[in-house]
């Protein structure tokens, strides 16, 4: 909720002022357990890649990054790698596309993404993805296609540098497959009904193939470039000492 709430924040335009960073970075510290991974709350809640994936965004936000042992994030990014070269929520779990995306988009906002996998592994991690492809994406082998992951998938290829090897048209008239004609918003599946989460992000998988009308959007963070911009305007002031 930290990361959605900043993102929610920048969105709207706040300059992150009332923000108390200090208390987030402690708050980030306190979660992180001795795995890497970090849990969602210090009662003992989940922790898995999902969360480690918002301790990065966080981080990345506020532009601190001492709330984060990075070397065991890092450790616990590759002991979640599948054989099979997808990347799972833990060490030893299955490759999953969601949780690919979270791993990857991490390295890429920690600066790690281009030395934490050797070559033959950065290779089986594209295939892993581009294999996931059928008309839209799918988030494991033998599961039916789902909007959603055509942003989880799509992003991560484009993090890769491996995002031209796709479908685009197979992928766009998935996606614009699942659009209700009626309610508006799109659904997980043709047919089917709509939701916000899946409206989201078939919205955020058509700006990855720069669909006509739709912002583009920064793949690592999962919100638009124009949100992406008022954030470096903050950060500079921050650097000048002007807020």
């Amino acid at each position: 909720m930290t990361y959605t709430g900043l993102c929610s924040l920048l969105i709207l335009g706040d300059d992150l002022s009332r923000v108390n960073k200090e208390a987030v970075v402690e708050g980030l510290k306190a979660l992180q357990l001795p795995s890497g991974s970090f849990q969602a709350t210090s009662d003992g809640s989940e922790n898995d890649m999902r969360f480690l994936y918002c301790a990065c965004c966080i981080s990345h936000i506020i532009e601190d990054w001492s709330g984060i042992d990075l070397e065991r994030a890092v450790r616990f990014v590759r002991r979640s790698l599948a054989h099979d070269f997808g990347i799972a929520e833990i060490p030893g779990g299955e490759g999953h596309g969601g949780t690919t995306f979270c791993a990857i988009a991490s390295l890429s906002l920690m600066g790690q993404l281009e030395t934490t996998f050797t070559e033959k592994e950065r290779e089986g991690i594209i295939r892993w993805c581009l294999y996931r492809q059928q008309s839209g994406f799918n988030g494991r082998p033998n599961k039916p296609v789902d909007t959603c992951y055509s942003f989880w998938l799509g992003a991560t290829l484009k993090l890769l540098g491996a995002y031209e090897f796709i479908d685009f048209q197979y992928n766009r008239n998935f996606i614009l497959s699942t659009q209700d004609s009626k309610l508006g918003g799109f659904a997980k599946w043709p047919e089917y009904h709509p939701d916000a989460l899946h409206a989201y992000l078939g919205l955020c998988g058509l700006s990855l193939m720069g669909e006509e009308g739709i912002l583009p959007i920064h793949p690592a963070l999962n919100v638009s470039q124009r949100v992406t911009k008022h954030l470096d305007k903050i950060q500079t002031q921050w650097k000048d000492g002007k807020t």
